[in-house]
């Protein structure tokens, strides 16, 4: 009986030394999952985005081809031109022009896309990195633990009911913390990506303004240049909308209370009708559909300013609700190690009677946490 005692004595500094890595690892099991499942979601948008350039790869050699064979034909422009339809080669020369550029913009904005993941995702594997490195202390303090109390207890103690009874509701307690745990960080996760794609509709808005600026100037006899800067302001704002569809997409993945945003449609202009067409109703009318791009841009602003908030609340709701059951979790803990405890005294004392519960005694412990 004294050596069981003295196990217990010896074992004291041991056993409070893996419950306060226990405690400051616990985080890691949920927090883990959901950061495979965040990985995850990025290896399928990145593929689909690999999938997305290889298809316009082969559509822009397609289109190149087309444009090439109408660009560099001698014979068929004078074919055209003999038979007095050199309008219509000019026309069908332009068509293949047009599509081939773009496509070719259309590729570009989807390697941009494909880097943007690529960067997200080395980001994502890094914390997730850390993550296992935590999980793996987790797991080997509670390894340690398991053995160090299994050298004295021996699994089901029937003749201690209270130990098993205290056992099982500390397994439970760990349960529900691990459940709620995974809720908030699940819902930090999307407060983070909606976070990130309000930073790109911002963005977006931004390159609108800046199309808009371009074509007043170009109402007023801008020219060729301000067309291109025009455009390519637009271009910028179709990019940042893209990333933060992708965001929002991974937000839902993460939690299905988030909602798809509002339409966002960036106006597309013709840089080459702009050079042979270009007159100040032409230009007019692509101004008024920058600003219906803009309006479109803002009513997913505050779609996604809302969500966010949203979220917010229910990451903080979560959070609240976390801290009531790691007091529980904390309590289970208690009771079970205070029961051991009072087993073991009972033991060296040679009392067969009921256990006194006092909770001044070694930190929490629950086999199999």
């Amino acid at each position: 009986m004294t050596s069981i005692a003295n196990k217990i004595r010896e074992s004291a500094p041991r056993n409070s030394e893996l419950l306060d890595i226990l405690s400051e690892t616990d985080h890691a099991q949920p927090a883990l999952e959901q950061q495979k499942r965040y990985v995850d979601d990025l290896n399928n948008e990145l593929f689909a985005a690999q999938k997305r350039i290889a298809m316009l790869d082969k559509q822009r050699a397609k289109e190149f081809r087309e444009h090439k064979r109408y660009r560099d034909s001698v014979m068929k422009r004078f074919a055209y031109r003999v038979s007095g339809k050199t309008e219509k080669f000019e026309a069908k020369a332009e068509k293949e022009e047009k599509e081939y550029f773009a496509v070719l913009q259309q590729e570009q904005q989807a390697k941009e896309m494909e880097e943007h993941l690529r960067q997200m995702r080395s980001k994502a594997l890094e914390a997730q990195s850390d993550l296992e490195a935590e999980m793996s202390r987790h797991m080997e303090a509670q390894q340690q633990l398991d053995n160090l109390y299994d050298s004295i207890f021996q699994g089901p103690t029937p003749a201690f009911p209270d130990e098993d009874r205290l056992e099982e509701n500390a397994r439970n307690a760990l349960q529900s913390y691990q459940n709620i745990r995974m809720v908030v960080e699940a819902e930090h996760h999307v407060v983070h990506l909606l976070t990130e794609a309000q930073e790109r509709v911002l963005r977006a808005l931004n390159y609108t303004e800046e199309a808009l600026d371009h074509s007043r100037m170009d109402m007023f006899g801008g020219g060729t240049l301000t067309d291109m800067m025009e455009r390519n302001a637009l271009d910028q704002a179709e990019i940042q909308v893209g990333q933060m569809r992708s965001l929002v997409r991974q937000a839902q993945h993460a939690s299905q209370k988030v909602q798809d945003l509002p339409a966002v449609e960036i106006a597309h202009g013709d840089l080459l009708g702009d050079v042979f067409f270009d007159n100040v109703f032409s230009d007019m009318a692509f101004h008024e559909k920058i600003k219906d791009s803009r309006a479109s841009i803002y009513r997913a602003h505050d779609s996604l300013r809302n969500q966010l908030a949203l979220a917010k609340s229910r990451h903080q709701e979560a959070e609240q609700e976390l801290h009531t059951r790691t007091e529980s979790l904390k309590r289970a803990r208690e009771e079970l190690q205070n029961a051991r405890q009072a087993i073991f005294e009972r033991v060296d004392d040679g009392n067969t009677g009921e256990p006194a519960f006092t909770m001044d005694q070694p930190p929490p412990y629950q086999i199999g946490a």
